[in-house]
């Protein structure tokens, strides 16, 4: 087995010998700084999400006996409340569905894939006996912090007397006929209600087709050309120097909403601009700036429950609302559908059903679609990406029975594929998953949440070419020619 940690994160070991542990959570350049001052530190990372991050802490925490105090610290991740929910966990622990109990986060499952399918509970439950937690958060004070990790140090704490729970090594299985007739065995009552495994050229079911702001949603894989929204003002976006406030340089991101749009004409493929933003204030300035600098429709999405109602409300205010998503409905909560009903109903919604077995997203969104009724005209369903490692070309899949049974538009946050993946292994250049971003247009899916807008050229050359292959196959197979405009027809293929 490879050398401890043996989960791979976004961390610092210094000593593994040590005592002491520290997550950052949203301070990304501590960790570095406290690895290097501090030779009584065993690891140090930073953790943004209050799922698949706890799981990998859990993990590293529970492979070695030495670590017994884990510190947090650092700024809060708004939404996510990694820190929060660390918190909570230690406190109270997971439910049978296991979700951590109390945790303030938006989506809190510890999930047994996140553990290479093991128990989540006895890692919950060494985690609770190991170590002793030290709530810092909020800190940031590198000089503070090593003075904490100093006085913990001359405790002189022994190694956990138990042996330390190591990662399972993953089952192989190279039967592929008995691997799909288990999956239709677990799904059966999907199957019998129309839903089949992946029909690679056409949907079966009856479809919807939005039109938003003159871009047609929906359809038949290859009738319209996939929509691309690339995403600005997201936290770590060097555009932005207040996240609060939504102070940002508004020069630099013109451009950038400017290219977008050159390379949408370019390729034939619509385009759309998702606006993250952390609060209210910042959020609606983020729209009102969007909306003047584009005519294409505008995604408006934040962690903050708050941030999304308030900047949906000024988007009906000054009449918008017939070219912005709200992103996005999420869990049925009671909270959320009274401030949607008295803002009035909302034309367009994604809907996320996230969890990680494919009936159990499929269970989420008939709750979720039951509990919101009128409060969305339009829903379009996005049914969450994992990281790599952890099933996230499953999403796809998902996507395309959601779609082909229920006829909603899907879109897919496809980047979220490789946001784990450590900085050092892309550099190495080992694996070049730059081609997961056409993956979604093989799918059907009607709108690609391609990541970072600065990205935008080399992300529509890409996916430009795989929807003209697509259209190509569809001309020469069924005989049936997509709808103009269409990368298709940018490389001159079907004109005279």
């Amino acid at each position: 087995m490879s050398k401890w940690p043996f989960i791979a994160g976004d961390y610092f070991v210094r000593n593994e010998k040590s005592a002491i542990a520290v997550v950052t959570c949203g301070s990304y350049d501590l960790p570095k700084e406290l690895a290097r001052l501090s030779n009584k530190i065993a690891i140090a990372g930073f953790c943004e999400t209050e799922n698949d991050g706890i799981a990998k802490i859990l993990q590293n925490l529970a492979s070695n006996p030495h670590i017994r105090i884990l510190i947090i610290c650092g700024e809060r991740v708004l939404g996510h409340e990694p820190g929060q929910t660390l918190m909570a966990l230690y406190n109270n622990g997971i439910d049978k569905s296991y979700r951590i109990i109390g945790s303030e986060g938006t989506i809190p499952l510890l999930h047994p894939n996140y553990f290479r399918g093991d128990d989540p509970n006895k890692f919950v439950k060494r985690f609770q006996t190991q170590i002793k937690v030290i709530d810092a958060q909020g800190e940031t004070n590198i000089a503070k912090l090593i003075s904490i990790i100093d006085n913990l140090s001359e405790q002189n704490l022994s190694p956990f007397p138990e042996d330390p729970i190591l990662p399972s090594k993953p089952k192989v299985e190279y039967d592929w006929a008995k691997g799909i007739k288990q999956f239709q065995n677990e799904n059966r009552v999907y199957f019998e209600r129309g839903l089949s495994l992946l029909n690679p050229l056409m949907f079966t079911g009856k479809l919807r087709v939005y039109d938003l702001a003159g871009i047609k949603i929906g359809g038949q894989r290859g009738e319209h050309p996939i929509i691309l929204a690339g995403t600005i003002f997201y936290r770590g976006d060097k555009l932005v120097s207040d996240h609060s406030k939504g102070i940002f340089d508004k020069a630099r991101a013109e451009e950038q909403i400017r290219k977008q749009d050159e390379n949408s004409l370019i390729y034939e493929i619509p385009s759309m601009v998702h606006l993250v933003g952390e609060t209210p204030e910042a959020l609606t300035s983020y729209l009102l700036f969007a909306a003047d600098s584009t005519d294409s429709p505008i995604i408006i999405d934040s962690p903050i429950l708050e941030s999304r109602i308030e900047a949906m409300g000024v988007a009906k205010d000054v009449g918008l609302d017939n070219r912005v998503i709200y992103n996005s409905v999420i869990n049925v909560d009671t909270k959320e559908k009274n401030l949607l009903n008295e803002i009035g109903t909302i034309e367009y919604s994604i809907v996320l059903p996230f969890d990680v077995k494919v009936t159990s997203r499929i269970n989420r969104l008939e709750e979720i679609i039951e509990f919101i009724g009128d409060s969305i005209k339009n829903p379009i369903i996005d049914p969450g990406v994992s990281v790599l490692g952890e099933g996230s070309i499953s999403a796809l899949h998902v996507a395309w029975l959601m779609k082909n049974y229920y006829g909603y538009p899907v879109c897919i946050g496809i980047h979220n594929l490789q946001s784990r993946i450590p900085e050092s292994k892309k550099k190495l250049k080992i694996l070049d998953f730059s081609f997961d971003y056409a993956l979604p247009s093989l799918y059907g899916i009607d709108i690609n949440l391609y990541g970072p807008i600065k990205n935008t050229e080399s992300i529509f050359r890409e996916v430009a070419a795989v929807e003209a292959l697509i259209a190509d196959e569809n001309v020469n197979t069924i005989g049936v020619s997509p709808k103009p405009p269409h990368p298709y027809y940018a490389v001159n293929l079907g004109r005279d």
